[in-house]
């Protein structure tokens, strides 16, 4: 007895001293306590004085741990340095020694042996003659309560459970009944998306038949949307259908990885990982229903105000409502100012609110965004308060006839960034808001619909002509306007007395003022056939020299027609040039 108790412990001395990631140490039993263990373990010692010279790598072992896995199953975790080899070196060898042992190997039980290695005590694990890996105090986990028998114990366990699997991996068996159930649920899966496809067609008809009733019948009146909710249900049924097959692949992975012992750790991971999404994303859905229903309640509460906006504002619009200060012509605009403000207002109430709004990937996309507006704002800035400068200031409005800068024309559109107007030659020309406000802006049609707008034209006539003929054919080229009202009545204002002529300006008052350019033509040509039926040229005298005789207008001669002397009006009778000079020499002395 004492002989065969001798020769276990040389055998265990001797493995561990050979096994992978172990040094030499002494085993010793209960009742062990003879020289030969003495001088075994003061061999262990000696060999314990080695310095390592991985000494780095084992640091940082120590701290993580190398964890052994076998069969895809973890084992244990090495944290400790036995005899100079650090964590990962046991954890190798360890490794090596378990997929080397033989088939009958795996039916042995595993044991537990108490060892030493001079003022090192640990566990050895054998199976049969074959030690496997050694434990020590210092691979327990900081702030493990274990104790290492507990850890060892359960190391047991679990090595158990891998030698059971590696022997149900080698039962053909176990390996023909998982290849016919992963074949069996390989048909079923081919079943199932052979009817996602069918109910795939069937659901994109369905749902296009519910869509072209509810919602093309009520909202296609100018526009076909037929085509885009073809291929928008499309979409959205064939993304459901990708998603539903790919779901059922995954669980078909998995089940077909159960089948098998080797690979159950892995489906296990698979399996996990899954409900593990499913769970953190049902309680993400539980926790963020409060902070969907506060920003329902807020935005529901926005729409109730805007409407109330939208109602007194059109009531402005419409001049059924007076309100200090606010005028028609800038309702609108001021309803869509107040309409940005007030849900600018609502956002930033829901923002914190919004599921996601905490995380660091949207507070990114917020400050993204809050710097690209930033950087590129400025010139759009600068046009939108042009545009507020604009139409508050009523300068011109949609319809009204307009000259701003070099051009002219109807204004179609007075936008927030642009003023868009055709003019005569009906091209469409778009100025910027801030060039509206730097240049002057002629309104033809601004008091068109509140007194009448005068339409007005110079020309220049010599001296030899009456003025009071020049008047009255200028009136009557202004009555046979069409566009000019007779009411108020045309006028003549005389603008200068120049060297060589006088400079006369009609003024007449239009029917509508978009005929504005259109009738100053029409002025234009029966200003000229008045004159010329007249015998009047329109020419304007410019002297080269001083003429031989004077160029005046004799009193009985100041009436010609198409003007009329005043009624009892007898004109003056002429004075000769002598007489002119003598009465002015009497005046001088």
């Amino acid at each position: 007895m004492r002989i065969r108790m001798w020769l276990l412990q040389v055998l265990v001395v001797c493995g561990m001293t050979m096994a992978p990631g172990l040094p030499a140490m002494a085993a010793t039993s209960a009742a062990s306590a003879s020289t030969g263990g003495a001088d075994s373990a003061s061999r262990g010692s000696s060999a314990s004085g080695a310095v390592s010279p991985e000494s780095g790598a084992s640091a940082t072992d120590a701290q993580d741990g190398v964890e052994l896995r076998f069969m895809d199953r973890p084992v244990v975790t090495f944290r400790g340095v036995i005899g100079g080899a650090t964590p990962a070196v046991r954890a190798a060898r360890a490794q090596s020694v378990l997929e080397s042992l033989p088939t009958s190997a795996f039916d042995a039980p595993v044991d537990v042996l108490r060892a030493s290695l001079g003022s090192v005590s640990g566990v050895a694990f054998r199976v049969q003659d074959r030690i496997l890996f050694a434990m020590t105090a210092d691979d327990l986990a900081p702030g493990d309560p274990r104790t290492l028998d507990a850890a060892a114990e359960d190391a047991q366990k679990r090595l158990q459970v891998a030698f059971a699997a590696r022997r149900e991996q080698l039962h053909w068996p176990t390996i023909l009944r998982g290849v016919a159930l992963s074949a069996l649920a390989l048909v079923v899966l081919a079943m199932l998306l052979i009817s996602i496809g069918r109910m795939r067609t069937r659901l994109e008809v369905r749902l296009q038949s519910a869509f072209e009733k509810r919602i093309l019948q009520r909202t296609a009146r100018t526009f076909d949307w037929t085509g885009s909710a073809v291929h928008l249900v499309h979409q959205i049924v064939q993304i459901g259908a990708v998603c539903l097959a790919l779901a059922f692949g995954y669980l078909y992975l998995i089940f077909v990885l159960m089948q098998f012992p080797a690979s159950q750790p892995m489906a296990g991971r698979l399996s996990a990982f899954l409900w593990t999404l499913v769970d953190r994303f049902g309680i993400g859905v539980a926790a963020s229903i409060p902070g969907v229903m506060t920003v329902i309640v807020i935005f529901l509460l926005t729409r109730a105000l805007q409407s109330l906006i939208n109602n007194v504002f059109d009531a402005v619009q419409s001049g059924r409502l007076t309100i200090p200060g606010m005028h028609p012509e800038t309702a609108g605009a001021t309803r869509r100012v107040v309409s940005v403000v007030l849900w600018g207002l609502a956002i930033t109430f829901a923002y914190p609110y919004m599921p996601g709004a905490q995380s660091d990937v949207f507070k990114g996309l917020s400050v993204l965004l809050g710097l690209m507006v930033t950087l590129g704002s400025s010139g759009i800035v600068n046009q939108l308060m042009s545009g507020m400068v604009v139409i508050y200031s009523r300068a011109l409005k949609k319809g009204d006839l307009v000259s701003i800068g070099d051009a002219t024309g109807v204004v179609v559109s007075v936008d927030a960034l642009s003023v868009k107007i055709v003019n005569l030659a009906e091209q469409s020309l778009t100025i910027p808001n801030a060039v509206v406000v730097a240049s002057t802006v002629r309104n033809f049609s601004a008091q068109g619909h509140e007194r009448a707008v005068a339409l007005s034209t110079t020309l220049t006539i010599g001296y030899d002509t009456p003025w009071r003929q020049v008047h009255a054919m200028l009136i009557e080229a202004a009555g046979h306007t069409p566009q000019v009202a007779p009411q108020p009545a045309p006028y003549v204002l005389q603008r200068a007395l120049s060297d060589f002529y006088a400079e006369y300006e009609i003024f007449a008052t239009l029917r509508d003022p978009s005929t504005h350019f259109a009738a100053l033509s029409a002025l234009h040509e029966n200003i000229q056939d008045v004159f010329n039926r007249y015998g009047v040229q329109i020419m304007s005298p410019h002297f080269q020299k001083q003429p031989d005789s004077s160029l005046t207008i004799p009193p009985e001669h100041w009436y010609p027609a198409p003007a009329r002397a005043p009624a009892g009006e007898r004109p003056p009778a002429s004075v000769s040039p002598a007489a002119s000079q003598e009465q002015g020499a009497g005046h001088a002395r």
